[in-house]
């Protein structure tokens, strides 16, 4: 801009306007003064100082020198023509009613307050700055124009390479640019009207503001820039050229201000960088779509790449964008021709609530270069509904890792294909790496893999999530047809001979000629049946299912096998618990040489005659029949301690009497069962606390024959945690019932063998838990148990000490019932209680005083059905008499 210096050298101080010779400065500050016309070849000063009132009526017309007016006050009504040369007019305040025309080569035109009518700054290369004032009409042929406040009726600046720069004031109506690269900056103000440039590499940038009208860039290779605010509230149309838009830092409220944004004809870039953008209808015409560094796309519709030239486009999003969509769609201009979805970021189908139909359509090519997706589906069966990428016609490569929520589903067996969440539709192929499941997925009793492929002919190339190892049914041999049946010919009959007449009797007949027999009528052959022609749906996949990259190990699919289920390894963990917190109680309840020693020391009588104590432990390997096989390979240990608080002796001969014990002991145990679709799978731990307290009532003879009955409550405590870190606590209660009874034969002087018998029943309750993927509930039958053994027991002295060494043998059978554990109220995984077990054990009672014994026993377990279970426990006790 050109700061005009005024040298005060006034010809005259009122307005009387007349040529002068020279470089002249005219003052206009009172009065009022006609038409003037200076075409004289010197350059000339017009001055309407501040505070003036000086008029002038009529045109101002200069000539083709250097002139120029400052004008502070005043009125000019009329026109000023300063003629071709390099003028400069700067208005600060006052009127002008009609236009200043500036004429030929480069001029300069400053604006801070006032009214004009118009401004022509004709040819050249011109210089315009408005920081203020009103032009009424129209401001035309400008070059390099800014404007920070004001307001102007319409800027035409016509041709050559035009820079208009708006941060403030007002264009009431259009801003257009001619032919020549065209740079047009929106800061601030705003444009009522359009804007528009002509042919030519253009540039359009707003960053602030407000334009009403249309932005129109015409043919040309042009760029538009929409950066960090400003409304663009009317179509941005790039026309025909290869384009370029930038859209960087915007909100979703500032992109939704514009209703389309149309790259036209050519080979057009757009990009978003930063901004969240919905409505994807209203980007049409672009052959490359970015989304980059932190963008969010919202797709409720349908993304259109291309022209009717190009047909088709791509849509790039990095790896810090999202694309969100309920129901939105990536096409090609051109229906035959295939999109690209080139996907770095994140793919977001769960920003619907907890809706599960939620979809995004590919109509071409999906490929993943690290990608995600993000997808909610209720976990159940085959039919359950799923959020799902849907890709038609093209391929699917890359890798993207899927990370699936979900959404009130309770867990079931898949069947068939299972819940498809990835769509291969119209000849779509898919890479068998295109997808991974990100996080582990589980409901009810099962865990869900990403498998590419189902079972049925048209999905190989879909993906799918299955509670199951699916393979394809085995194809059906069609049945042998059987032979055409080759109709039977009908036989031709012989042809009947026609009646003679009666002969005359003259003159003499002549013999008749036979008539030609006729062609027997076939009938036509029947059709033969035909086999109905099976739809697509029931033919079986031409290919094997394969798990997504990632997945642990799986049994190997086998076409026509029964679909495997996948239950998590929770479910044996959590079916181990309540036949564990039997074991546990069975254990501490023993039985009657394992508590009391033997009949023989049971001699005392009357109150708290005698206590006794014992610690015990085991380590067993067992395994129990059900719907995941569980097993325990574990270690019990505890004590017990109990006291007769009174025995009676009846009739002289037998001896009743009744004590109470308490017994805390503690199991560690690893767990397997069928998990993950293996038998006998490592699930995880377990850990049982008892703490028992019960009552028992014995009634021993002279003979040594015994009855003993024992009632113990059990309170349970612990967790069973699985290998990945899943738990829940174990708390509830065990009550056990037992009966026993004795009676020794003698086989030598010294030994004796002891038939037993011992009936146990047992009750377990669990409490209800929750791990954080299904509630889990417990309810078991009563467990009943019986004993048959004998004892074989010697009697000898060492030392002056009785010694009563034994063996025994018992055979130990739990009869029919079962554990319930019950995923998210619906999936019921059962456990049998049935099983038969040997035990060889042998020990020793030692009375090394008048009132002290010592007895010891140990045994070996083994299962006698076909479960590999085994195990070793030992006792060591004492008894005192007082």
């Amino acid at each position: 801009m050109f700061i005009l210096a005024i040298f005060p050298h006034p010809a005259e101080g009122a307005c009387n306007l007349a040529p002068t010779p020279g470089n002249a400065v005219q003052v206009c500050d009172s009065g009022n003064s006609g038409p003037f016309t200076d075409l004289s070849t010197t350059s000339h000063t017009l001055v309407f100082p501040a505070g003036g009132t000086g008029t002038v009526i009529g045109t101002i017309t200069y000539g083709a020198e250097a002139d120029s007016i400052d004008m502070g006050s005043g009125r000019i009504l009329g026109n000023v023509n300063q003629g071709a040369g390099s003028d400069t007019f700067i208005l600060s305040s006052g009127e002008i009613t009609g236009e200043i025309s500036q004429g030929a080569n480069p001029d300069d035109f400053v604006m801070r307050g006032g009214t004009l009518g118009s401004l022509a700054q004709g040819d050249g290369l011109d210089t315009f700055l408005m920081t203020g004032g009103t032009i009424l009409r129209a401001f035309e042929d400008g070059d390099r124009a800014v404007m920070t406040g004001g307001s102007i009726g319409r800027v035409d600046m016509k041709l050559d390479n035009n820079v208009f720069e708006l941060s403030g004031g007002s264009i009431i109506n259009n801003l257009v640019a001619g032919f020549g690269r065209d740079t047009i900056t929106v800061s601030g103000g705003s444009i009522g009207g359009a804007i528009s440039v002509s042919g030519g590499d253009d540039r359009i940038t707003v960053s602030g503001g407000e334009v009403r009208g249309e932005i129109r860039a015409s043919f040309g290779n042009d760029s538009f820039e929409w950066l960090n605010g400003g409304y663009v509230r009317s179509s941005v149309l790039m026309a025909d050229g290869n384009d370029i838009a930038q859209l960087y830092n915007l909100s979703e409220y500032l992109t939704s201000s514009n209703p389309l944004l149309d790259g036209g004809p050519g080979d057009d870039v757009l990009t978003f960088g930063n901004s969240v953008v919905s409505r994807p209808e209203h980007y049409t015409q672009w052959e490359t779509v970015n989304l980059f560094n932190a963008s969010q796309l919202n797709m409720a519709g349908a993304l259109t790449l291309g022209d009717s030239v190009s047909t088709t486009g791509i849509l790039n999003i990095d790896a810090s964008s999202t694309l969100r969509s309920t129901s939105g769609s990536v096409v090609a201009f051109n229906t035959s021709s295939r999109a690209t979805l080139d996907n770095a970021g994140t793919l977001d189908l769960t920003g619907n609530g907890s809706s599960v139909t939620d979809t995004l359509t590919v109509n071409g090519n999906y490929y993943g270069r690290a990608g995600r997706l993000l997808l909610q589906s209720t976990l159940g069966d085959e039919t359950s509904p799923s959020d799902k990428l849907v890709v038609s016609q093209g391929t699917i490569g890359g890798t993207t890792s899927m990370r699936v929520s979900n959404v009130d589903g309770l867990g079931a067996l898949t069947q068939g294909n299972g819940i498809e969440v990835v769509q291969a539709t119209q000849g779509a192929t898919s890479e068998v790496t295109a997808f991974s499941l990100q996080n582990s997925l589980s409901a009810g009793a099962y865990d869900y893999y990403l498998f590419k492929g189902g079972a049925t002919a048209g999905s190989e190339n879909s993906w799918f999530l299955r509670s199951t190892v699916i393979a394809p049914p085995l194809p059906e041999t069609p049945p042998p047809s059987e032979p055409v049946p080759v109709p039977v010919p009908v036989p031709v009959p012989e042809p009947i001979p026609t009646p003679l007449p009666e002969p005359a009797p003259e003159p003499a007949p002549s013999p008749s000629t036979p008539p030609e027999p006729t062609e027997p009528t076939v009938p036509p052959a029947q059709p033969l049946p035909t086999d109905p022609i099976p739809t697509p749906a029931q033919l079986p996949a031409t290919t094997l299912p394969v798990a997504a990259i990632g997945t642990p190990s799986l049994p190997e699919p086998i076409r026509g096998a029964t679909p495997v289920p996948l239950y998590r390894p929770e479910v044996a963990n959590y079916a181990i618990v309540p036949p564990a917190a039997a074991t546990l109680a069975l254990t501490s309840l023993g039985t009657f040489h394992e508590r009391q020693g033997d009949q023989s020391l049971l001699a005392q009588s009357g109150a708290a005659p005698a206590g006794w104590a014992r610690v015990f432990g085991s380590d067993f390997k067992q395994q129990w029949s059900g719907t995941v096989s569980p097993g325990l390979d574990a270690s019990l240990k505890g004590y017990q301690i109990g006291h007769d608080v009174y025995a009676w002796s009846l009739d002289g001969q037998q001896t009743l009497r009744v004590g109470l014990f308490v017994a805390p002991n503690r199991l560690d145990g690893k767990v397997q069962g069928f998990a993950g679709g293996f038998h006998a799978r490592h699930t995880g731990r377990i850990k049982l606390h008892g703490d028992s307290v019960g009552a028992y009532w014995t009634l021993s003879s002279p003979t040594a024959s015994y009855v003993d009955a024992l009632v113990m409550s059990t309170r349970l405590d612990g967790y069973s945690r699985s290998d990945r870190g899943l738990r829940i606590d174990t708390q509830g209660h065990a009550l056990s019932l037992s009966v026993e009874a004795g009676h020794p034969f003698v086989l030598t002087r010294r030994w004796v063998a002891e038939p037993q018998v011992q009936i146990i029943h047992q009750r377990i309750d669990l409490d209800d838990q929750h791990d954080g993927i299904s509630h889990v509930g417990f309810d078991s039958q009563p467990y009943n148990t019986g004993r048959l053994g004998v004892r074989f027991k010697g009697r000898y002295a060492l030392a002056g000490m009785p010694i009563e060494p034994y063996l025994r043998v018992n055979l130990w059978r739990n009869a029919g019932g079962h554990d319930t554990v019950t995923f998210d109220h619906t999936e019921r995984v059962r456990t049998a209680h049935r099983s038969t077990t040997g035990s060889l054990g042998g020990g020793m009672v030692i009375k090394v005083a008048s009132d002290t014994s010592v007895y010891w026993g140990a045994d070996y377990n083994r299962d006698l059905n076909s479960h590999d279970s085994s195990g070793v426990n030992a006792s060591l006790g004492v008894r005192l008499a007082w």
